[in-house]
């Protein structure tokens, strides 16, 4: 489907109509993304633009679904003294020296109600 976010174009950007209606309907039918595309291939398996854009994007899609995997493959090992407890008191002071810095002169929401916690 692809999220803005990320910056991976989605098949959407590829096959315009090819939305997240389109691609969850088909994905929840078929169950994942390998099984929509292996069906895609032997027979049709949507709307005719929905089918296009299965058989012509099949590459495209499993690699994007590749790039956005979380690997489960790999161990890692946390050392006990990174983790540690941090302290947030002057976060609301921090963030607002940070938009200040960036030129935004909005008031934060939560900062009136922030500073009156702190004393």
């Amino acid at each position: 489907m692809g999220d803005e976010v990320d910056g991976v174009p989605g098949i959407q950007h590829m096959a315009p109509g090819f939305g997240r209606k389109t691609a969850l309907k088909l994905l929840k039918k078929h169950g994942s993304l390998e099984n929509l595309l292996n069906a895609a291939a032997v027979r049709t398996v949507g709307r005719q633009y929905a089918q296009d854009a299965l058989t012509k994007y099949a590459d495209f899609l499993r690699r994007n679904y590749e790039i956005l995997s979380l690997r489960r493959d790999i161990d890692v090992q946390l050392e006990e003294e990174w983790l540690f407890d941090r302290d947030g008191q002057n976060d609301s002071v921090v963030l607002s020296n940070f938009f200040k810095r960036l030129g935004d002169t909005q008031k934060l929401p939560y900062q009136n109600a922030s500073h009156s916690l702190d004393g």
